[in-house]
């Protein structure tokens, strides 16, 4: 039995709010990186990592929400789609570098996760 919809766009915005979260975490890193437990405070006080911190709990919920009106055997394998965002992400926002074996390990990460929310 295939999920329905409802299942699917719950886990599709937690999975979104958890990407954007690392996106803007990453910003923060790149402005201020960690080096060590002399700036922790003055990383963890950045704006940025605030926000992340913020789409981190709110997707939390929304995790919750999801983890109490469906089966976790179908919509955890969902959350790998975050993987593929995450990455898809990193090299369109960030410019980071991909490579074809990365490509295909995402293409694997979208097809393994259909078939176990099927």
């Amino acid at each position: 039995m295939i999920l329905s919809m409802a299942p699917i766009l719950i886990v599709f915005l937690n999975v979104c709010l958890l990407v954007c979260g690392q996106i803007v975490w990453k910003i923060a890193l790149n402005r201020t990186p960690l080096t060590g437990i002399d700036n922790l405070a003055t990383v963890l006080m950045q704006p940025y990592i605030l926000v992340g911190c913020l789409l981190y709990g709110i997707a939390t919920l929304i995790w919750f929400y999801a983890l109490s009106r469906f089966d976790l055997s179908r919509v955890y394998p969902l959350q790998s789609i975050a993987y593929v965002l995450g990455a898809l992400f990193g090299w369109l926002v960030l410019k980071e570098t991909f490579t074809s074996s990365q490509w295909v390990g995402l293409l694997f990460l979208v097809g393994g996760a259909f078939l176990l929310a099927k």
